[in-house]
């Protein structure tokens, strides 16, 4: 079995990121949360007055993680590309034609999709990523409170020495401002058209495939056409797209305020395609480091209570049960049948 590139201290992960000479790359105590926490918050409010979803945000438990896809991890762990003749693509698309077989799944799809089947493919990957199933697609938010939630979540804690990278999980963050024209919704692939997993294999196989740089964000929430930078800042987020691509048949991506980003390579991690070598043959996309903020382990439970206490981000909200949900309206009904 192989295993996934990982950092072996915050000193090496500081040249991947933006912020990586900035006190706010390692917090250690609370009064630094503290600081940092207001300091997120006002910079939400000064860039949502430009645009509404231009920050996204991800947590992760363990800051040494690189950020690699659920497919990426399982290609490389199990050495998939020995198996037989098909390439990190062909897999995912065979996923999704898999999928399409399903007698659910096809109907459920077939209200929005009628024509051209192949509109489904991302779609299908946005079902598949919240159930389970290993896709190119990685997990995002709108929300940083969101992103600080799946970061402190079952949480182990460790009795490392201070500055070990494995008493530190991450929170990072995506100002996609700063690469317009260059991270794009991925309906903006052709020109507003639904694309297919195939035509990235087609794309990316005309390229070099070591040296090409190519990426795009799926959501619902953001107009078409993002690049042009005509869209409209909201302060609520709202769907904006006529055909559901991640919110179909997933109760929870609503309220994780959840986009996703799209990996098509089997091995290259997120921190790689933005910190490319321009100066080589196949790079399309020029993208520059994004934030990562790394947090002690032992601040998590603090953190975790903050985001409750303050703005009600809890398990119950992060995954709701729609049964309870419509016991509790109904109980409520009932009781307002009583004489006062």
């Amino acid at each position: 079995m192989a295993e996934l590139q990982e950092y072996k201290t915050l000193d090496e992960k500081r040249a991947l990121f933006r912020n990586g000479n900035d006190e706010s790359f390692i917090i250690n105590t609370i009064e630094e949360l503290d600081i940092w926490f207001e300091n997120v918050k006002e910079f939400e409010i000064d860039n949502a007055s430009l645009d509404a979803t231009a920050l996204i945000y991800r947590g992760t438990k363990e800051a040494k993680y690189k950020l690699y896809t659920s497919a990426q991890r399982l290609w490389i762990l199990e050495n998939l590309n020995q198996w037989g003749n098909k390439d990190f693509l062909d897999f995912v698309k065979t996923m999704i034609i898999n999928a399409n077989k399903n007698v659910l799944i096809n109907k459920v799809f077939s209200l929005y999709f009628t024509n051209v089947k192949t509109h489904r493919d991302f779609p299908i990957l946005s079902l598949l990523q919240h159930y389970g199933a290993p896709t190119p697609l990685m997990d995002w938010s709108y929300n940083q409170n969101v992103a600080f939630y799946f970061a402190t979540e079952k949480l182990d804690l460790f009795t490392y020495e201070k500055d070990k990278i494995e008493n530190y999980f991450s929170i990072y963050r995506i100002n996609k401002r700063n690469y317009v024209k260059e991270l794009l919704n991925i309906i903006d692939f052709d020109y507003g058209k639904y694309p297919s997993i195939e035509d990235f294999q087609k794309t990316i196989h005309g390229q070099n495939l070591k040296n090409s740089n190519f990426i795009f964000y799926i959501s619902d929430f953001e107009e078409k056409g993002e690049s042009t930078g005509k869209i409209k800042p909201s302060k609520n987020l709202m769907i904006r797209t006529d055909k559901p691509y991640t919110h179909t048949y997933n109760q929870n991506i609503i309220p994780q305020e959840g986009l996703f980003i799209f990996n098509p390579y089997p091995e290259k991690n997120l921190e790689d395609i933005f910190n490319p070598k321009i100066f080589e043959d196949g790079v399309n996309l020029h993208l520059s480091p994004f934030d990562c903020f790394n947090i002690h382990k032992d601040l998590a439970k603090y953190l975790k209570r903050k985001i409750n206490v303050i703005h009600q981000i809890n398990k119950p909200f992060i995954y709701p049960n729609l049964n309870e949900y419509t016991q509790i309206i109904k109980e409520n009904a009932l009781d307002s049948l009583l004489k006062k």
